[in-house]
């Protein structure tokens, strides 16, 4: 019995649970992308052999609060947060067999007090729809319902429905609104915006019921998880700036292990033709704000030409073609391709990359792939291949259209309704757009100063910037350390502090010229991943005065703002879903996240260094252990950084929609992520993997983040985080990245194997 005992509370066991469980979780979301939601559910995430490894997980968990009584001060953190993830269990439990949910459906002028819950389920030759309902104890009428949309446009920015609530014991009616992010409790239900419905002139609200006696539980075990992991990080700083660990410390550990707790604490472009300064202040309404000509410009050149620049022309210059000259435009060969595939399914040369406008409306082979699309997406089937590519190339031909049209610059407002789309000038020419610029500011345009700081900041590029600032203290830092030279070591720690204030001077910008936090779409959020990178560096250096830190920590910021700046990726400002809008979570959720990827990132650095010391200086074991004991706390840092992400995802959820987990890959795979980690952390402890293993290990658990950040969106598509990410070849670069890291790996395990007789330790 008590070698059960002992082998049912045990670290092995514990390591054993949390791999089959990112397993199991890793399966879900493929079953998901293949066949759907229900089935996921049915055969993964509430199957009976997924429930049993939960069981388990818990029952392992609380054998070793027990094995370990009595608890001394070096424990507590253990026991909090052991006991917060069986907290979190119960609360998930007690959510599982006791909440009540559904939608309730109202047109304008409707009353209702029933709420519906549609259940799929999968027989064996046909899916099958089963009706849950819930009587409530009141009723909710609905007075009016507002679809708030961007200017100009009809893209939702927001939706809300005000409504009359009857309660059924005390006859009582009062009026409530309920909008996006902000819900309406009553008797103990909360009543959320979820969606609605237009037909023939009348409006319907979708509202999300729910009451989840678990909600409270859970959410306590994620605040005591949290504070828990932070009382274990202090533990084992504390231990390491004693020389309590089962090794003494390599200079410098202390003060690493003091990072991770301070850390938890808180080029212009180039312009070969000149182009009028007042048509490049003219204010126009596009894609649902308000923004100078210069962002619409270079907007449309990006989207026709997959260049910030035509052959280095002036944006404005080459638009300004394109707006007074049309025919000249349409016959210049500047609209992209996209393809080799499609150029030569359009009889064009194998070297062309670009065409004129002219020539691809001309083309019959376009016609016809445009006309295969349109029946395909018509079909709702998934495009891919040429007619995914022919898709794209119509909607860079629809904008230079747009411009040809003068129907894409409006610089004319409806004073009468700030809502209104604005109004184009009939024939432009430049001596009619100079007129309007000289005379009276029109009602409606935004402030000079405000048009002054968004041509400020396209010009500005601060994320050139960055990164030209952080190479160049990289640079210093190699050559410092080859020189060991103090007076190349402030240089650098100077350049990089540099480098760090215009990252967030670019944030700050950006976040000032589109009203909101730059965190919403895949562009923004590599600028936060670059910042947290910037941010751990110069606290790093600052406290530890390390040339290893500030090294591998500015090599990641480089390449990151790097690729940020240097990918096609699109960088401009766009209207945001309403669920994104109007709430902190987003300037909550997101910057904690992406710190959390940018510090394991730079734990994936210095594994892969640590593993080039082993491979090529096995006799250096000191500088190997103190990329080891870097790496140890930059998993443990970046971890909790995870959790309170996942945590903090959790919550908004639950503001949003009434749940606060949904099984949505995105988040699915955030957990993976989480479950790798603690995996090594607690494989580390029992000695389960050498210092060498761990940096493989560590390695392949970062490849889990990769799959969080891209895959979900590129490879498995699904989920309600899709959004504004769209398609390229990014699957192909996560599988040569892929190879690679396994060639390295492969590599580097060899040449260990090969030296271990000098290096000692096991793998």
């Amino acid at each position: 019995m008590k070698k059960l005992f002992a082998f049912l509370a045990s670290l092995k066991l514990a390591v054993i649970l949390l791999i089959l469980l990112l397993v199991g979780l890793s399966v879900g979301t493929i079953v998901e992308t293949r066949t759907g939601a229900e089935t996921a559910g049915r055969l993964v995430y509430y199957a009976w052999w997924f429930l049993a490894l939960q069981g388990l997980f818990a029952l392992n968990l609380a054998l070793s609060i027990a094995d370990l009584f009595p608890w001394t001060k070096k424990r507590i953190g253990f026991v909090v947060v052991h006991a917060s993830l069986l907290l979190i269990f119960a609360g998930s439990a007690v959510t599982y067999f006791f909440k009540i949910e559904g939608n309730l459906s109202l047109w304008e002028g409707e009353s209702a007090s029933v709420i519906e819950q549609h259940i799929h389920t999968n027989g064996q030759h046909q899916e099958s729809e089963t009706v849950v309902r819930h009587q409530l104890p009141f009723t909710v009428k609905l007075d009016d319902f507002v679809l708030d949309t961007y200017p100009g446009t009809m893209r939702p920015a927001g939706f809300s429905s005000q409504v009359q609530v009857t309660d059924h014991e005390t006859g009582k009616t009062f009026p409530a609104k309920i909008w996006m992010n902000n819900e309406l409790h009553h008797r103990g239900y909360a009543l959320f915006q979820s969606s609605y419905q237009q037909m023939a002139g009348r409006e319907a609200t979708v509202l999300a019921v729910s009451k989840d006696p678990g909600q409270t539980i859970v959410f306590t075990g994620f605040i005591t998880l949290i504070l828990g992991m932070i009382i274990v990080l202090a533990t084992r700083a504390y231990q390491s700036r004693n020389g309590a660990l089962a090794k003494p410390a390599a200079p410098g550990a202390g003060k690493t292990a003091l990072l991770a707790l301070v850390l938890l604490g808180g080029a212009v472009s180039a312009q070969a033709a000149p182009a009028p300064e007042s048509l490049r202040r003219l204010p126009v309404q596009h894609d649902g704000r308000v923004m100078p000509f210069d962002t619409l410009a270079r907007e449309m050149v990006w989207t026709v030409t997959g260049a910030s620049s035509w052959k280095g022309e002036d944006p404005v210059a080459t638009v300004s073609v394109w707006l007074f000259n049309p025919n000249v435009g349409a016959e210049s060969p500047m609209v992209l391709v996209g393809s080799d595939a499609l150029a030569k399914a359009l009889d064009f040369p194998a070297s062309t990359t670009h065409a004129s406008f002219v020539q691809f409306v001309r083309n019959p082979k376009l016609v016809g792939l445009l006309q295969a699309a349109h029946q395909a997406e018509a079909e709702r089937k998934p495009l891919q291949g040429l007619l995914q590519d022919a898709q794209k190339l119509e909607q860079r031909l629809l904008a230079m259209q747009s411009i040809g049209l003068n129907q894409a610059v409006r610089p004319l407002p409806i004073s009468v309704d700030p809502k209104a789309r604005w109004r184009a000038i009939p024939e432009p020419t430049p001596e009619g757009m100079e007129r309007l610029m000289q005379g009276p500011r029109q009602e409606g345009w935004p402030s000079a100063e405000a048009i002054d700081r968004e041509i400020f900041y396209n010009r500005l590029n601060p994320v050139r910037l960055s990164w030209i600032i952080l190479l160049a203290s990289l640079a210093a830092s190699i050559v410092a350390w080859k020189r060991q030279n103090p007076m190349l070591d402030r240089a650098a720690f100077g350049l990089l502090i540099g480098g760090f204030a215009m990252m967030t001077w670019g944030i700050l910008l950006r976040w000032n010229v589109g009203g909101r936090i730059p965190a919403a779409n895949m562009y923004e959020s590599m600028l936060f991943l670059a910042w947290g990178v910037g941010l751990f560096a110069v606290i790093a250096y600052a406290l530890l005065r390390n040339r290893l830190v500030v090294l591998n920590a500015a090599v990641m910021a480089a390449l990151t703002m790097a690729l940020t700046d240097l990918l096609p990726i699109d960088r401009f400002i766009h209207p945001i879903a309403p669920v994104l809008a109007g709430t902190p979570w987003l300037a909550i959720h997101v910057p904690i996240i992406m710190v959390g990827y940018a510090i394991l990132a730079l734990g994936l650095a210095v594994a892969h260094m640590q593993i080039g010391v082993t491979a090529f200086a096995p006799r250096r074991t000191e500088l190997a252990d103190r990329m080891y004991d870097l790496l140890y706390w930059y998993m443990f840092v970046g971890s909790i950084f995870l959790i309170a992400g996942i945590i903090t995802g959790s919550m908004w959820a639950a503001s949003s929609w009434g749940r606060y987990w949904g099984w949505d890959p995105k988040e699915v795979w955030s957990l993976v992520a989480f479950l790798a980690y603690m995996a090594i952390l607690h494989a580390k402890i029992d000695r389960m993997l050498g210092k060498f293993g761990v940096a493989v290990v560590s390695i392949l658990a970062f490849q889990t983040i990769v799959m969080t950040y891209l895959g979900v969106n590129f490879v498995l598509a699904t989920g309600m985080h899709s959004y504004g990410m769209g398609d390229s070849p990014v699957v192909m670069w996560m599988v040569l990245v892929a190879l690679a890291e396994a060639a390295f790996l492969a590599w580097g395990l060899w040449s260990f194997r090969k030296n271990r007789a000098a290096t000692g330790g096991g793998a």
